[in-house]
């Protein structure tokens, strides 16, 4: 008997996904105002880092056959793809630069696919260390590769040791109860008093500061309080992921399938806002008007990438990505 999808885990990758295409349509405005880098802070926090938990909450499988296979053909063989596409994207669309084919430092978004390759590969070598010794290593090396200067973003390999430890601790939560009880709804409260609290005070302390970079798992340390720093984030944005969490609806929407489709948008937003940016439209937005009109960009371009017939005509020619990162679940 088919086992029906949990809506909950659906619709929270609906949300995470539209704070990616938001987050990265935001970007280039986010020194105009404090309040819009105040808010990319602010969604850098968490959601990569939930996103990446609940990669590996449905990473559990890893001890069956054919494991390794779909790696390469749900992962590296898209991963391959796109990096061609969008370098030759770029290539008509930055006439000004030269852009050669580079596998090994990957194109803009696409170091989400390099990193969950290498996740999916460390996986069955820690799951046979306890949870106690394994979860600190990952942290150990999470922190430890701040300490080295990776050239190029080479395999993406600071983002991957950075991530690693979320997408650990998702494993993990699947013989845990914690995704049920944030289903009830008792924490809402708590949750939505805290997400407010802390954009607050990032709001206040921050303002216009840009420290986003730190955010991104590609920073060097430079002193022992960068190093502090990323140890506080570590646990800061955990307990803001719990917080989303807990703020997640369980019951099915009309946007819930979207959240299946994840993968799609991710893979194919880029090409929209890219273009975007270079557009005469993108490049006179400096007021609140224009930065409605980012949100509004960013739920269209979210729903249309999305849209089941949009991802059935892209699986129709590569049957291989179907599943791609559409994280399954139950």
């Amino acid at each position: 008997m088919k086992k029906t999808r949990d809506s909950f885990f659906d619709n929270a990758k609906f949300i995470l996904i539209f704070l990616v295409v938001f987050g990265h349509i935001i970007s280039p405005y986010r020194a105009n105002d404090e309040w819009l880098v105040s808010i990319y802070h602010f969604i850098f926090i968490f959601h990569m880092p939930a996103f990446i938990l609940l990669a590996g909450h449905f990473s559990a499988n890893f001890d069956k056959k054919g494991y390794y296979v779909k790696i390469v053909t749900r992962l590296l063989i898209p991963y391959l793809l796109l990096q061609t596409i969008y370098t030759l994207f770029y290539s008509k669309l930055y006439t000004a630069a030269d852009y050669s084919l580079q596998y090994f430092t990957p194109r803009w978004a696409m170091w989400f696919l390099l990193s969950m390759i290498a996740w999916k590969l460390l996986l069955p070598l820690f799951a046979k260390i306890k949870a106690r010794y394994s979860i600190p290593i990952a942290f150990v090396l999470g922190i430890g590769i701040g300490f080295i200067e990776i050239s190029e973003r080479f395999l993406s390999l600071d983002r991957t040791f950075y991530f690693f430890p979320f997408f650990l601790i998702g494993y993990y939560l699947t013989n845990t109860d914690l995704f049920e009880r944030l289903k009830g709804g008792a924490h809402r409260i708590y949750a939505g008093a805290f997400l407010v609290v802390l954009f607050i005070g990032i709001y206040v302390l921050l303002g216009g500061i840009d420290g986003a970079s730190i955010l991104y798992g590609t920073h060097t340390y430079s002193s022992i309080l960068d190093v502090l720093g990323r140890m506080g984030i570590y646990l800061g944005s955990f307990l803001v992921t719990v917080a989303f969490f807990a703020l997640v609806p369980k019951e099915k929407y009309i946007f819930t399938g979207i959240g299946r489709r994840s993968f799609y948008v991710y893979i194919l937003h880029g090409f929209i806002i890219k273009w975007f940016f270079e557009t005469s439209l993108s490049q006179a937005i400096n007021s609140i008007s224009g930065y409605i009109l980012l949100i509004l960009l960013s739920m269209v371009v979210t729903v249309i990438t999305g849209n089941k017939y949009v991802v059935k005509a892209i699986q129709t020619p590569f049957g291989y990505m179907k599943e791609g990162l559409s994280i399954k679940n139950g």
